[in-house]
């Protein structure tokens, strides 16, 4: 895209400029009337301020009993909602909260008796049974609603109390993670009056001094709904080190795992400096959960619990994780080498979006003890790339999760190739090491060329996507990745994309692989890759695609409920994902609010084109990409403040007004299409 460039240096100043028409006119001119900020940004924000989220709406549902007043319970303290069955879980009160909630559930109840009182739980409403959106497979590691984490102690996706003798709130024993859906019944015959159903927030308060807003309903709702997954997806650890606030930390998704993942922070941070300031301390205290478990070889455990007490800046020896507080359950028993590399790349991207340079040169040591792995078993007969093998006893396994992964991976080496980047980006600016970072740049060129001889196929114009996979597949990750970091030229990428169109586009979003007996990727949607997608097809000036995307996936997911974006999608269009080989079939396990499903990136970094270039935006580029946009606007926080980026194009593309603040004492890069 051609553009026109003005350079600023900010004394907390307004840039509006507006660009005439006519192919050879690239002259920039100063307006004194700015894009005017449209408010409406605040109605599209899913957050309910306050300690509680209460029902939108009940309904009345099953036989075996009646209710009357059933909208009692819309209101506290007024009129209250009276149950009675005859029969066990016969009929029963839905509460539909609006939006998705995370905390305790709590049962405002006047009078109860006769049978014990049932309480599920779900995310979606085709998935509320009496055991709630819990895995029904007495063999499935998610049997009744058991979670990876430990703060929602005791798990369950439905609770039963003993009817209370008077009038009491009945609060869940344990958080439930992530619900729109509550039913409320009796075990048998017996009769409940009901005051109020609520849950008591436990989730981290987004400010929202980052937002977004555009010409397109459906990408504004995206954005939103993105935004709010994010904010689900946060927890607080119940154990901290003397004297420290406890930790506010973002995990892999709200309902299910509750533990943070090394390698999803990596694109979840992305949206999370576009979301607000606040999110710097979150995303620094998430990326040191993992410094103080290095293991001995200097790889990390895959996922952490919430509270293992690290302290910022000391990240102590790499012997592993703090007795009591190792990799829960079946997490501990895999291996994830490229959530390794991907830590590496959030520590720089974290610099970058922070500048907090003091936090990050604790973490160097980390990083090249993560490094040095990778170095080590990256053979010469491979061109240096990274042979991901089963050892200690683990099986090798990448993101997708339970797939098989051994053999040399291009997302794994995509992943390499970034963190090698990205130590030698930290060793230069952090260390001062000029020749150590160049030295790293040269073994980042060094597996690039031999990704690219080894991955690349050019009859299918595609990266395939492990040398051991016995379908030489191309698959979505495998080019969403290479596209997401930079590995393609601009002829590979141009071929990619269309793979990508061609091959693997589904009318709900793209497909992982085009096989449906393929040991190495289970076919399926993946929100995770299509926001890697996303971010690459821009990388590579395919907006318009990166959008089309969006529209289609988000669209699909936030239209079909609960109005977040999902963990995975089927080829059919529903949340179940069936995993040959294993008891997953059950569409409820799916989180149905995910961190890592995010279109936020790209619609701020891209649309309005806000990047930092200097560490913390000390320096920054505005360069908008309108694609077939009318307009937008939005704020992204930054150390200094904020940097607001408000762009309207004329009727027929005769003008394009574009405005800018910025916080003082900061310079920048205007560029204008």
């Amino acid at each position: 895209m051609t553009r026109s460039t003005v350079v600023l240096v900010c004394l907390a100043a307004t840039l509006s400029g507006t660009l005439a028409a006519g192919p050879q006119d690239r002259a920039v001119a100063l307006s004194r009337e700015p894009v005017v900020l449209d408010p409406a940004w605040r109605q599209q924000v899913h957050n309910v301020p306050g300690t509680f989220v209460r029902p939108e709406s009940v309904t009345v549902e099953g036989d075996g009993g009646t209710v009357t007043g059933a909208d009692g319970v819309l209101r506290e303290g007024g009129a209250a909602a009276t149950l009675t069955t005859t029969a066990p879980r016969g009929a029963r009160l839905v509460i539909d909260l609006g939006v998705l909630a995370g905390g305790y559930v709590e049962l405002g109840v006047r009078r109860a008796s006769g049978a014990p009182v049932r309480a599920s739980y779900a995310e979606a409403r085709r998935y509320l049974t009496p055991d709630g959106d819990a895995d029904p497979d007495p063999g499935g590691f998610f049997h009744q609603g058991r979670s990876l984490g430990t703060d929602d102690d005791p798990d369950g996706r439905a609770d039963v109390y003993a009817p209370p003798s008077t009038s009491t709130v009945l609060r869940s024993p344990g958080l439930r993670g992530s619900q729109r859906y509550i039913a409320i019944t009796l075990d048998g015959p017996g009769s409940l009056t009901l005051d109020f159903v609520r849950v008591r927030q436990t989730t981290f308060p987004g400010a929202y001094d980052g937002h977004f807003l555009s010409s397109d309903p459906v990408l504004n709702r995206a954005w939103y709904a993105s935004a709010y997954g994010l904010d689900l997806s946060t927890a607080r650890g119940r154990r901290t080190a003397a004297g420290r606030a406890r930790p506010w930390v973002v995990m892999d998704g709200p309902k299910r795992d509750r533990t943070v993942y090394a390698g999803d922070v990596q694109l979840v941070a992305l949206a999370a400096y576009q979301q607000g300031g606040a999110y710097r301390r979150v995303l620094r205290d998430t990326l040191n959960l993992f410094a103080c478990q290095q293991r001995p070889d200097g790889t990390l455990p895959a996922t952490s619990l919430i509270d293992v007490p690290c302290e910022p800046g000391n990240p102590g020896p790499p012997d592993g994780s703090p007795a009591g507080f190792e990799p829960p359950g079946q997490a501990g028993k895999v291996r994830l080498d490229s959530f390794t590399l991907l830590w590496v790349v959030s520590v720089a991207d974290y610099l970058r979006f922070t500048g907090d340079s003091a936090f990050v040169k604790s973490l160097l040591p980390v990083a090249r003890r993560a490094l040095r792995f990778f170095g080590e078993r990256a053979s010469d007969t491979d061109g240096g790339l990274f042979r991901t093998a089963d050892y200690d006893g683990l099986a090798a396994q990448n993101w997708h999760t339970p797939d098989r992964a051994a053999g040399i991976d291009a997302t794994t080496n995509a992943a390499y190739y970034a963190a090698l980047r990205s130590l030698a980006r930290l060793t230069r600016s952090v260390a001062g090491d000029r020749d150590a970072a160049a030295a790293l740049d040269r073994r980042a060129d060094r597996v690039r060329a031999a990704l690219l001889t080894r991955m690349w196929d050019p009859a299918a114009g595609a990266m395939t996507l492990n040398t051991d996979d016995p379908r030489r597949d191309h698959t979505a990750d495998a080019n969403a990745a290479a596209l997401a970091f930079g590995v393609l030229d601009r002829e590979r990428a141009r071929r990619a994309i269309a793979y990508l169109d061609t091959r693997l586009s589904g009318p709900y979003g793209t497909l992982t692989t085009r096989h449906t007996d393929n040991p190495y990727m289970t076919r399926y949607i993946s929100p995770y890759v299509m926001a890697q997608e996303s971010l690459g097809r821009f990388r590579y000036g395919d907006g318009a695609g990166a959008l089309r995307l969006i529209r289609t996936a988000w669209g699909h997911m936030i239209r079909k409920g609960p109005g977040t974006p999902w963990e995975e999608v089927g080829a059919d269009g529903e949340p179940a994902v069936p995993r040959p080989g294993t008891s997953v079939t059950w569409g409820g396990h799916v989180g149905m609010a995910h961190a890592w499903s995010t279109a936020v990136p790209a619609l701020s970094m891209d649309v309005l084109g806000i990047r930092p270039l200097g560490d913390g935006y000390r320096r920054w580029a505005v360069e908008p990409d309108p694609v077939d946009l009318d307009w937008a606007q939005g704020d992204v926080p930054v150390p200094a403040g904020s940097i607001s980026v408000r762009w309207r194009r004329g009727a027929g593309d005769d003008s394009f007004v574009l405005t800018v603040r910025a916080p003082k004492g900061t310079a920048g890069r205007v560029s204008v299409p």
